[in-house]
């Protein structure tokens, strides 16, 4: 499928409905889901492929991912709204689309709670702040559908993953933890977006940290955020990112928790339950039964 049907076909989706600010809920456009799953597809990272989506928020990674035939397709979200909207989208299509949902924090030891004096000056208000502490209690462990994954650790990943993270401006560190539990999930590849102002430091933290084979920016993007939070005075505002593919190496499935907590662990478990990968290929054998279908809307 051309880039340009794609970005057709997931201006479907919809977006949050009501995006929290302390998670950096940002919709991914249509354009960027498309080059990102595009640029994948091209190097073979994607068609029968299982691919992980971190973060998946609405879904518009994991519904791109199902449209251009990925094998099996798990989508992991803190958020339980933003799993529930993603649930919808999928299901918004005729016929429904088929991935497996978790709800997992792997932005693990990341701190939620620094709030600055600005912040409160912004008008956050207590229902943001009481599913914060809600979210904070959830995700004690990796679930799937409200079922906890209580199997022993497998060597069993997913091929690829794909994401586009918080930038860490309110969860500072939050972009990074995202890469290290991709870097302990994925087999074959990622592709993530982060800000051209921090390319220096994500290769250095990619290679030194989490033994990389390989780093390469893929493409220089602009990621046109609109005005989505109370304290945003532009109506949209053009920022530099990065499209990057790691490739990890044996030594990246290793690599330390920084505040040795399990649950990325888990998280891994519970992607080699759901995706049975096998040789670097999924079960699902290219079905992802994306034939151009629009949505139900």
């Amino acid at each position: 499928m051309r880039a340009k049907a794609l970005e057709s076909l997931l201006s479907d989706v919809a977006p949050f409905e009501r995006p929290k600010q302390w998670l950096e809920q940002y919709p991914t456009t249509p354009a960027l889901a498309a080059g990102i799953l595009a640029r994948a597809r091209e190097r073979g990272d994607v068609e029968g492929r299982v691919i992980c989506d971190l973060g998946c928020g609405c879904g518009m990674l994991t519904v791109a991912a199902i449209l251009c035939d990925a094998g099996a397709v798990l989508g992991v979200d803190v958020d339980e709204d933003a799993l529930e909207t993603c649930r919808m989208n999928l299901e918004s299509f005729d016929p429904a689309m088929e991935a497996e949902l978790a709800r997992a924090d792997v932005a693990v030891g990341v701190s939620t709670r620094r709030r600055a004096k600005k912040e409160e000056e912004e008008g956050e208000d207590e229902e943001e702040e009481e599913g914060e502490e809600d979210a904070g209690r959830a995700t004690s462990r990796s679930t799937s559908m409200g079922k906890t994954d209580r199997r022993p650790p497998s060597r069993l990943r997913c091929d690829t993953v794909v994401m586009n993270p918080p930038f860490g401006t309110r969860r500072a560190g939050a972009d990074v933890a995202f890469l290290r539990a991709a870097f302990r999930i994925a087999t074959g590849a990622i592709y993530s977006l982060h800000k051209t102002s921090t390319r220096a430091h994500i290769e250095k933290v990619a290679m030194t940290k989490f033994h990389a084979r390989e780093a390469e920016v893929l493409a220089r993007l602009r990621y046109d955020l609109p005005a989505t939070y109370a304290h945003h005075r532009e109506k949209s505002v053009e920022i530099a990112v990065d499209l990057w593919r790691f490739v990890p190496s044996e030594r990246s499935a290793f690599i330390e928790d920084d505040d040795d907590d399990g649950e990325v662990d888990a998280l891994a478990r519970d992607v080699s339950r759901k995706a049975r990968v096998g040789g670097g290929r999924g079960r699902g054998g290219g079905r992802g039964r994306g034939g151009g279908r629009r949505s139900k809307r």
